[in-house]
């Protein structure tokens, strides 16, 4: 704002993106993403009580870095950022999360593959790893969950007969 003088005109608008819609004014509907997370953001066996829960060993820099991912708001500063208004940030948050636990084993093929198909469904752009949206996003969620979601995605890929 120091740039601004005097009489200079600001433009104010909201993002734009296919994906998120305009609902009214500078509000915009960010419900692709939850599109997303019902493809496959969730685990669907019964990981029991707390204490069973508990007892399941994780490597400590698995957890941290589960948990850091975890951290994803879903705010959609990413989105904005990004020139091609990508999603893989927000997308690789989700399926890092899960896919560094073993709770998240079960469905980690099936996960990664439906969640990128929605991705693209819903019309955000693709990655070029310009890191702009490691830059804005709010919970400093790392551009090392894109890579960790390629790896995934080829794995799964690879793997999963259609």
């Amino acid at each position: 704002m120091r740039a601004f003088k005097n009489g200079d005109a600001i433009v104010v608008e909201p993002w734009r993106a296919k994906a998120f819609p305009v609902i009214k004014d500078l509000v915009v509907n960010r419900s692709a993403f939850d599109r997303i997370i019902q493809a496959g953001g969730y685990i669907s066996v019964n990981t029991g009580s707390a204490v069973d829960g508990n007892a399941i060993p994780i490597k400590k820099e698995n957890a941290d870095k589960a948990f850091a991912a975890a951290a994803c708001i879903g705010c959609g500063a990413c989105v904005a950022a990004c020139k091609n208004s990508s999603a893989l940030l927000f997308v690789s948050a989700k399926v890092a999360h899960l896919a560094l636990l073993p709770q998240g084993e079960p469905e980690r093929k099936t996960r990664v593959l439906a969640m990128v198909e929605q991705m693209d469904k819903e019309g955000f752009g693709s990655c070029t790893f310009t890191q702009a949206c490691e830059a804005v996003c709010p919970k400093e969620i790392s551009i090392s969950n894109i890579s960790r979601l390629k790896k995934e995605y080829l794995r799964a890929g690879l793997t999963t007969e259609k």
